[in-house]
């Protein structure tokens, strides 16, 4: 039995050595180097529409084995803005035995402007009919279009079946963390639901710190209640806008037909720098 044991044991020692030199062989057979990203610039400026080619631009990429994997790279993901209109991106290339290696840069997209707001109606309210805010204010951004769905409206003051001049907090956020407000008015008067109405081409404008608006040129009709009698030539506006200042403004139009019913329109200027 003992020279059985012997050669048993002997056996499993050169057993024993195959397999480590096997697992020693492949091991240093395998290719354990890491590719490398070399990105040119830290910050490129890009348009609003930029393709990954030319966010992959001056992305360079090298490998010890399979050496140069330029065209590999991938855009992993970019992220939120980290400022307005700055996100990071995030690039990715693989090799042939799957090491990874990863780079990050930061992109600015020219052009970028936050989230925008449009009144599409008249903000002034019968305190006899039905109100309905969402309906008539939209969001858009310069990334992503139409926004509006995202669209928070609040109201600190505002007390139903009460009338008197109220405020409207409307924010919105879009998909990269960039968050638009604005303050808008709500009018609800104790008068009859028909009453003349004054259209405006636009019941929110935009303008830069300096520059003007004609307030009349925004006058697009003024109908009486029969909706035949034109008192477009009528109407009397009110505005305290000072184009020198950034802030909310509100511009108001008012007229009044034969028999004093008073219609009023609302126009909203803010003014930026």
């Amino acid at each position: 039995m003992k020279p059985f044991r012997i050669i048993v044991i002997i056996l499993f020692a050169l057993t024993t050595v195959a397999s480590a030199y096997l697992l020693i062989s492949e091991w240093i057979k395998t290719d354990r180097t890491i590719p490398e990203i070399t990105v040119k610039e830290d910050m490129i400026e890009v348009s609003l529409k930029a393709t990954d080619e030319e966010l992959l631009n001056g992305v360079t990429a090298y490998d010890e084995k399979d050496k140069d994997l330029t065209d590999k790279v991938v855009v992993e993901s970019i992220s939120r803005f980290i400022e307005k209109g700055v996100s990071k991106v995030t690039y990715f290339v693989c090799d042939s035995n799957n090491n990874v290696a990863k780079a990050t840069r930061l992109i600015k997209f020219s052009e970028y402007e936050s989230p925008k707001f449009q009144v599409e109606g008249n903000l002034c309210f019968s305190l006899y009919e039905r109100i309905d805010i969402s309906k008539l204010i939209k969001a858009t951004d310069s990334l992503e279009g139409d926004i509006s769905s995202y669209i928070v409206v609040t109201s600190s003051d505002y007390t139903t079946s009460i009338a008197g001049a109220f405020s409207l907090d409307v924010s919105v956020v879009n998909q990269k963390g960039d968050t638009s407000i604005i303050k808008l008015p709500l009018i609800i008067e104790d008068r009859p639901i028909s009453v003349p109405q004054i259209e405006l081409k636009e019941y929110l404008v935009y303008t830069k710190v300096g520059k003007t608006v004609d307030f009349k040129s925004y006058i697009v009709d003024a109908l009486g209640i029969d909706e035949k009698t034109n008192l477009k030539s009528s109407v009397r506006i009110e505005s305290s806008v000072d184009f020198d200042k950034p802030g909310t403004y509100y511009v108001h139009y008012y007229v009044t037909d034969r028999m004093g019913n008073r219609g009023h329109s609302v126009l909203t200027v803010i003014v930026e720098e």
